[in-house]
């Protein structure tokens, strides 16, 4: 871990006004960043044979193929990635320290931005300034490839935030927290590159991160921030979470545990003191962190504690709702303890909170059988939005959400190839 040994960054506060654009490096006083946590040099090449393994890609389909043969040019370019700290807030306002890493061509001769928000890992050890630290590549860092510069903030809940529930489905601290972390990068640049980063980004996400994607995207287009949003590519995304709940509770079933992180969060975060009693049952109430029922363990206090995987929670509770959800989650309306989510959960709607600009460009991608989060939200977003009169396109594909996942990735990337 290396810092800066500049005095501004060891001794600006952790409040701020503004950020204000400077002429010259001499002039900078980060108002964001605060240190550099790892930084790692690989070549595009070595990054693309790690991800061909992680996702076990046939290179023989026409797709991949097509975008193996458009890389070509640019697997001997040098990338860096850079794990950064930064100052910002929580969804209560209060200051803290994040985290994200981004990913950079050496030369800085690149083809455009490209901001990627995390998808929803239940664990806290998992992000992208973890993986740069480990030196293993992050998936979601994908257009750095195509000589991209791109850019992962880690959001909440994890390192220096570690022991807060993730913010998933706040749209307003999503957006927020990300800008920062665009701030963060700024400067950073400007400090070891004397490099000015564009006012001008494409905004992408797939699974939790197309839910961000829409709320960086809102959030850069109605705030004053000065940046240009050129595009959104999302997919597989909770984009309204109580059609979500209403379309979980038809098919009675998820292969991931999103559901009571999203409650948790929308617990703590907006105070709702619910009576866990009331929204899970078998077990999964228990308010004691201990892996003993005896103990009053074994619920959500021990198995939402940060520490367990999406693996080890499946394992544990399987894919049937009715497992851990309690009867009252299975109405079409929200009824018992459920009404108390309904208003912070309308609030964060990206379907009805939000109209794009009708020249934003929107791709939309889901799977008709996705496993995760059923298609419902998709066709809700895409026909509310296009009769906003929206610039939208949807993709509704099939297999599961890993599968439609990949897909995702591959047309995102032949798309940025081919721009």
């Amino acid at each position: 871990m290396r810092r800066f040994i500049i005095v501004f960054v060891l001794t600006a506060p952790l409040f701020w006004s503004s950020c204000t654009p400077h002429d010259s490096v001499k002039e900078i006083s980060p108002e964001y960043f605060v240190e550099e946590l790892d930084v790692w040099d690989f070549k595009i090449e070595e990054a693309l044979t790690a991800l061909l393994n992680e996702l076990d890609l046939d290179t023989s389909d026409p797709t991949v193929s097509k975008v193996l043969d458009l890389m070509q040019g640019y697997l001997s370019k040098d990338i860096r990635a850079v794990a950064l700290s930064y100052r910002t807030i929580d969804p209560l306002g209060n200051p803290v320290l994040a985290t994200g890493a981004f990913f950079y061509p050496r030369d800085l001769k690149h083809r455009g931005i490209v901001e990627i928000p995390p998808i929803a890992h239940l664990d806290r050890g998992a992000s992208a300034a973890i993986y740069v630290g480990r030196k293993r590549f992050y998936e979601e860092a994908f257009p750095c490839m195509l000589n991209y510069i791109t850019i992962n903030p880690d959001l909440l809940g994890v390192l220096y935030t570690q022991d807060m529930p993730r913010p998933f489905l706040h749209d307003a601290n999503t957006g927020v927290v990300a800008f920062h972390m665009r701030k963060a990068v700024e400067e950073y640049l400007l400090i070891t590159e004397n490099y000015r980063l564009e006012n001008r980004c494409s905004v992408f996400g797939y699974s939790l991160g197309g839910t961000s994607a829409l709320s960086v995207a809102k959030y850069y287009t109605t705030n004053n921030t000065g940046i240009k949003v050129d595009q959104v590519f999302t997919g597989g995304g909770v984009y309204d979470g109580l059609e979500a709940f209403r379309a979980l509770a038809l098919v009675e079933k998820s292969d991931y545990l999103a559901v009571p992180s999203v409650i948790i969060s929308m617990d703590t975060y907006y105070n709702l003191n619910l009576d866990y009693s009331k929204i899970f049952a078998n077990g999964m109430e228990n308010p004691v962190n201990s892996p003993d029922p005896a103990e009053g363990g074994d619920g959500y206090a021990y198995w939402f504690d940060g520490t367990h995987g999406s693996g080890s929670l499946f394992r544990r509770w399987g894919s049937d709702l009715r497992n851990y959800m309690h009867e009252d989650f299975f109405n079409r309306e929200p009824v018992g303890e459920f009404l108390k989510l309904q208003d912070c959960m309308k609030e964060n709607s990206m379907v009805y909170n939000w109209t794009p600009d009708p020249l934003l460009k929107i791709r939309l991608i889901h799977s008709s059988e996705d496993n995760l989060i059923p298609a419902d939200c998709a066709d809700l977003l895409y026909n509310v939005y296009k009769s906003k009169g929206c610039a939208i396109q949807y993709i509704r594909t099939t297999g599961d959400h890993y599968e439609a996942g990949t897909e995702f990735m591959l047309t995102a990337m032949l798309y940025l190839l081919l721009k």
